[in-house]
C-alpha cells in the first residue's frame, strides 16, 4: 500500500522485491481521505477511542482521518485479493524494510508450516502484554495481541470476516486484529522478526519521524540471525 503522493516510498519497495525475488507485487494506491470524514457517524467511535488513547489535541482529526485511510486501504487490498480468487495475501506497507535473511528464513517457514492451519502469519509486529506467544517450531511462534500491520499474512478463510467486522469494530485496523482476530484464529509470528518499519521516515499517520532505539536484546537477536544464515546469504 503506498500513497501517490509517496513515489520515493514505492520506489524503494521495488529495490527490496527486486533485491529478494518478490515478482507480481501489486501496488495498492493507499487511501487519504479529506478532513471531512471524521464527521461521518460511522467514524464516532473509533473517533472515541483515539481521543481516549492519544488524547484530545489539535491533531486528533488528522489521527482520526489517517487511521481510517489506513484500515480502508488494508481493506481495499484484502478485497482486491478476495475478488482475484488468491489463496492467501501478503500485505505490506511501503514503510518495510526486510532483514537481510528473509529469504532463508522463509524457506524455513514455509516448510514448518506444512499440514498446518494458519489464519495469519505475521513477519514483523510488537507483541503486547496479556497475549499468548508459545514456541510453535524453529522459526515459528503461536501468538496473540500482535499489533503492528506492515507485513502480515491474511489466509482467504479471513478475507470475508475482516471485510464485514474491521470498519465496525470502532478500533485501528491493527488493535481490531490484536483484540478482536487474533484470540479467536490460528496466529503466527515469524522468529526471528523479517520485517521492520524504516526509521528516520515521517509517518503518514502519526506524522513523526520514527527514531532508533537502542534495545539490546533485539539488536542481539538480528545479529545472530546474521551469523546463523549467513552461509545462505553469501
Amino acid at each position: 500500500m503506498n500513497l501517490d503522493s509517496r513515489a520515493d516510498r514505492w520506489a524503494e519497495m521495488q529495490r527490496q522485491f527486486a533485491r529478494f525475488g518478490i515478482v507480481d507485487a501489486r501496488r495498492f494506491p493507499a487511501i487519504r481521505p479529506g478532513l471531512e470524514i471524521v464527521e461521518r457517524d460511522e467514524l464516532a467511535r473509533l473517533h472515541t477511542f483515539l481521543r481516549y488513547t492519544d488524547g484530545d489535541s489539535p491533531s486528533l482529526a488528522n489521527k482520526v482521518r489517517a487511521t481510517w485511510g489506513c484500515m480502508q486501504s488494508h481493506l481495499g487490498a484484502i478485497r482486491q485479493a478476495q475478488e482475484a480468487g488468491l489463496p492467501y495475501a501478503l500485505i505490506l506497507e511501503d514503510d518495510c524494510v526486510f532483514e537481510p535473511y528473509t529469504l532463508p528464513v522463509l524457506r524455513q517457514v514455509e516448510r514448518q508450516l506444512q499440514g498446518v492451519e494458519w489464519d495469519l502469519l505475521y513477519l514483523g509486529g510488537t507483541l503486547k502484554k496479556g497475549g499468548r506467544r508459545s514456541r510453535f517450531s524453529a522459526n515459528l511462534k503461536r501468538v496473540s495481541r500482535v499489533r503492528l500491520a506492515h507485513a502480515y499474512v491474511v489466509h482467504a478463510r479471513l478475507f470475508s470476516r475482516i471485510l464485514a467486522e474491521a470498519s465496525r469494530s470502532g478500533l485501528p485496523l491493527d488493535w481490531y486484529y490484536s483484540e478482536n482476530l487474533q484470540p479467536e484464529v490460528a496466529t503466527f509470528m515469524v522468529s526471528p522478526t523479517l520485517a521492520n518499519q524504516r526509521l528516520n521516515d515521517l509517518s503518514d499517520i502519526e506524522a513523526v519521524s520514527r527514531q532508533p532505539k537502542l534495545k539490546f536484546r533485539k539488536a542481539l537477536v538480528r545479529c545472530w540471525s546474521r551469523i546463523r544464515y549467513w552461509s545462505h546469504l553469501c
